[in-house]
């Protein structure tokens, strides 16, 4: 995600950047007390485990997201939305997942989860919470067009996507939380100013978060890792895609509408994946697309 400061905010001190305010303790337990989400982390998970069980049925996924009474509601009014023109209007939850189908939940249910991450501005970061919404939708799609692809799962993809920068959100709230009044100055890179002043970057922040709300521990690590290039394994999978991903943001624009457009055939995940310019052409075209539709489906 491509993050730009607003304003001239000063950073205190660069003394920051060699002792961190917090210690990881401090951290720790500063993610014990994020309770501000309900249920719906927990019910993502839970909803992408019935989606991969065979012998799961949508009666099963309904009487789940029962329990969380603003996600059905979110559940049943983007499924009237114009994205998935229903022929008439749902009025329960049955009739909205039944129509839409479970892949379509799973979708959802992550739009919903992040209209509630995202919810607030983040000041540390000189961030409106509109902008940083569309950034993490931006990179879902992208994520689940590469991963679609290359043959993995895009559902997990798309996931990943949405929450990748999460940790930013949990730093800017700890930072508040702990009285201190620092600003990213949008000049020193940005995970070199988070570990100076809480002591971790972004991608380790928000794993530790996941680990929380007991995500899978291999969507976990790649959230953690998605800083580190020297942590890929396999050239193609979704670690490799997610940073590929925010390659290729940071040239497209995160609303894709920056028309002349390079990326490096020396990239690796290009030369891994054997994509082409006018393939990717292809896939900028369809995000953006399905970006706008997006934004109207939530509006």
């Amino acid at each position: 995600m491509t993050i730009k400061a607003r304003g001239n905010r000063p950073m205190h001190t660069l003394r920051h950047y060699y002792k961190p305010m917090l210690n990881p303790d401090d951290f720790k337990l500063a993610i014990q007390a994020v309770d501000a989400l309900g249920a719906t982390p927990a019910v993502l998970v839970k909803v992408a485990e019935l989606a991969q069980d065979p012998n799961s049925e949508l009666d099963d996924i309904c009487e789940l997201l029962r329990n969380d009474g603003p996600l059905a509601a979110d559940i049943i009014r983007i499924s009237n939305s114009p994205y998935y023109a229903p022929a008439e209007l749902h009025s329960n939850l049955s009739s909205a997942v039944n129509q839409i189908g479970m892949r379509e939940v799973i979708r959802v249910v992550n739009l919903s989860l992040a209209q509630r991450l995202f919810a607030r501005d983040l000041p540390g970061y000189g961030v409106f919470a509109q902008d940083y919404w569309r950034d993490s939708i931006a990179s879902a799609l992208v994520m689940e067009a590469l991963a679609k692809a290359a043959g993995l799962n895009s559902e997990d993809a798309y996931t990943i996507g949405i929450l990748h920068a999460l940790g930013r959100v949990l730093i800017n709230d700890v930072l508040e939380d702990q009285g201190f009044s620092i600003y990213w100055d949008g000049h020193h890179r940005i995970e070199d100013w988070e570990r100076g002043s809480v002591g971790f970057d972004y991608a380790e922040a928000g794993a530790m978060l996941l680990e929380h709300w007991r995500f899978p521990v291999p969507m976990c690590e790649i959230i953690r890792w998605q800083l580190y290039p020297d942590r890929i394994v396999e050239p193609v999978s979704l670690l490799s895609a997610l940073q590929f991903t925010e390659r290729l943001l940071a040239v497209t624009g995160t609303d894709f509408e920056t028309e002349d457009w390079q990326l490096p055939e020396t990239d690796p995940y290009v030369r891994a994946t054997g994509l082409t310019r006018p393939v990717l052409g292809q896939f900028v075209a369809t995000c953006r697309e399905e970006f706008q539709r997006i934004l109207k489906s939530v509006a």
